[in-house]
């Protein structure tokens, strides 16, 4: 089990889609920084909705003014977080 953490914009950088192709069903996937622009992301957005553990990082969405509009996406703080890195085997940055 491995909480994937992206950063980096996926207008910039390919991380996000590497990620994707790499993940495993008992795998999380989290965006922070500007990697929250991902959900504003038709393609992208339809394939985040179907994961099975995806999360926002709250503080940095609301900063970039991106709302998060679906169930399957849970909006989460620092402390969801800290929680998040405890739950899984290993946390892989991108």
């Amino acid at each position: 089990m491995i909480l994937h953490k992206i950063s980096s914009s996926p207008f910039d950088h390919l991380a996000l889609q590497h990620c994707l192709q790499r993940m495993h069903d008992t795998d999380g996937l989290l965006l922070t920084q500007d990697a929250v622009y991902a959900v504003m992301h038709q393609t992208l957005y339809s394939k985040l909705v179907e994961l099975h553990s995806m999360y926002v990082l709250k503080e940095d969405a609301e900063a970039r003014g991106v709302q998060v509009k679906s169930d399957n996406i849970q909006l989460i703080g620092y402390a969801e977080l800290v929680e998040l890195s405890l739950k899984y085997d290993k946390v892989m940055s991108w």
